[in-house]
């Protein structure tokens, strides 16, 4: 037991988190980690480093407290601008507000501040390459990169793609997947603070491990000392195959299916997942993408909760897809009237 903990001490101190010994650990009647439970990973700390910190790590007190303080301001003056009473639907109000949008920051979960690893608020998730920053693109993944259609689009109040020969609006297989409440990549992998619906569960047996992902009802169902399957079998999640490494659960994740702006085909993703103390994790990524020059990696803590995940009903209702080529035919048939068509 001593030899084990002395490893797994000496694992954590280069990660710069606590050293929790291994008869400390959680464990499940098998003797293996359990990680079974709900995590809240909802932190203000951004994916990318702010240039301006170039490759500084952490913020300093006051630089943390001034993220969680301007977001707190802006959080109060989305409820303050967006209130019943102000009357405003469309078009800009008289302070600039356009009135025209989804929903207020009420329905958001962004969380109040940035995480901390080792006492210490992080400046970015990623921390390789050193910058905290994605690497460049490949100059072949950047003009692929380049064609795909954006989350949305502007809302002029006019049928603009009619002049420029663009379908944005054309069926629900015109707009993107995250449109169409198919798919989320950002928040199922590699997993890290997102808008909304950063509680994850976890569900773990002695041959598989299940990582709920609400945010388009994604459970990623991961084979413990599994095989990946042929290249040509691949999904949008991809295929995930845990393995043990003393106390730390290993996941790499390949047969990705390389459409929509996510990870290539070709590209791998290995996670891993460790408790940081008796109730919380840590969690590691590195994710290799022949669409980038480079690797690239981070890591946050999984903090546990008792909060219970809620449903992403996406669409509300399944409303917002009808609703959305139905104001794209309208704005259409005006365009025909304005141009005696």
């Amino acid at each position: 037991m001593k030899t084990r903990a002395l490893s797994l001490c000496a694992a954590a101190s280069l990660l710069l988190v606590p050293c929790l010994a291994a008869e400390d650990v959680p464990r499940t009647p098998s003797g293996r980690p359990d990680f079974s439970g709900n995590y809240d990973v909802s932190f203000l700390t951004p994916l990318e480093r702010d240039p301006r910190f170039g490759e500084r790590q952490y913020f300093t007190e006051e630089e943390a407290k001034a993220v969680a303080d301007g977001t707190a301001a802006a959080n109060a003056r989305d409820l303050e601008i967006r209130a019943p009473n102000r009357e405003v639907i469309a078009g800009l109000s008289e302070d600039g507000f356009r009135g025209v949008g989804g929903y207020n920051l009420f329905w958001l979960d962004r969380g109040t501040a940035a995480f901390k690893v080792d006492g210490k608020y992080r400046t970015s998730v990623l921390t390789d390459p050193p910058n905290g920053r994605l690497p460049p693109r490949t100059e072949e993944g950047q003009a692929r990169f380049d064609t795909l259609p954006p989350f949305g689009y502007e809302n002029t109040g006019t049928a603009w793609w009619l002049e420029n020969g663009d379908d944005p609006y054309d069926g629900p297989e015109s707009l993107t997947l995250g449109n169409r409440c198919v798919f989320h990549q950002g928040s199922t992998m590699p997993i890290g603070p997102r808008a909304y619906n950063n509680l994850k569960t976890i569900i773990q047996t002695d041959t598989h491990v299940v990582i709920l992902i609400e945010w388009m009802h994604w459970p990623r169902i991961i084979r413990l000392d599994g095989e990946h399957p042929p290249e040509d079998y691949r999904s949008y999640a991809g295929d995930s195959v845990g393995r043990w490494e003393g106390d730390t659960l290993v996941i790499e994740t390949t047969n990705l299916l390389g459409d929509w702006g996510f990870h290539r085909a070709g590209a791998r993703v290995v996670e891993r997942l460790s408790h940081l103390d008796e109730h919380d994790l840590f969690y590691e990524y590195t994710v290799d993408d022949p669409e980038f020059t480079a690797p690239y990696s981070g890591s946050l803590p999984w903090p546990r909760t008792d909060s219970q995940l809620y449903e992403f009903a996406c669409h509300e209702g399944n409303y917002s897809m009808g609703n959305t080529l139905r104001g794209a035919r309208y704005l259409e048939q005006e365009y025909g009237k304005q141009h005696g068509q």
